[in-house]
């Protein structure tokens, strides 16, 4: 509990931080004029940057542990696609690995659209990238997944939990931030991921997760 208190007044902080850093500027462009100009716009563009010049980048970590999935409670020969707009628009390609790991590429569209986007993965470089991977485990019906999201001040990891319907469907219904491994901001969700066979399957290989 101290943890995660102390965790909020760090937020806190940055946020009182850049905003007095800002002002700063602005007062001290009134006093000094256009003379300083040069200087004071390269402060402005670190100082809005996600003011990575007061706080080094920070990135989260994964708290699930890479588990092989051997479970059949979900097909793997495929992606899965969260319903979208009461069911005629569909988002979020999903790949689920044996192996434990999550590639998780956006899109946005019909199924048809998604499906084609969902293609193009084994064309992307995105190995090293971080945003792009996350970790799963299957309990009984129960399912969790972590993935990165990237942000100025680092990659933040957000879990999502829920259950297994069948094997081609499960509903996710609750999200938090595994802050520095600490639970937060729960938000209770109604996501439903919902299965596409599909083939062939882009490679789980990365290097953000060993």
């Amino acid at each position: 509990m101290f943890i995660n208190f102390f965790n909020e007044i760090k937020k806190k902080i940055k946020t009182i931080i850049a905003v007095v850093a800002i002002s700063f500027l602005s007062a001290f462009m009134r006093v000094y004029g256009q003379t300083k100009q040069t200087i004071l716009i390269l402060l402005v563009i670190l100082s809005t940057s996600g003011c990575s010049l007061w706080f080094p980048r920070e990135d989260d970590f994964l708290t699930i542990p890479k588990t092989p999935y051997t479970s059949n409670n979900l097909r793997l020969d495929g992606f899965y696609y969260q319903k979208w707009e009461n069911g005629t628009k569909y988002s979020n390609v999903v790949y689920l690995y044996n192996n434990g790991v999550v590639f998780q590429m956006g899109g946005y569209g019909d199924l048809s659209e998604l499906t084609e986007y969902a293609g193009h993965a084994i064309t992307f470089d995105v190995t090293d990238k971080n945003g792009f991977w996350g970790l799963f485990q299957v309990e009984s019906n129960k399912i969790v997944y972590e993935s990165w999201v990237g942000t100025q001040l680092g990659y933040l990891v957000y879990r999502e939990e829920g259950d297994i319907i069948n094997d081609t469907t499960f509903v996710m219904k609750e999200r938090s931030r595994m802050n520095q491994g600490i639970k937060t901001e729960m938000t209770s969700i109604n996501y439903v991921y919902c299965f596409k066979e599909y083939s062939p399957k882009p490679d789980s290989t990365n290097t953000c997760i060993p």
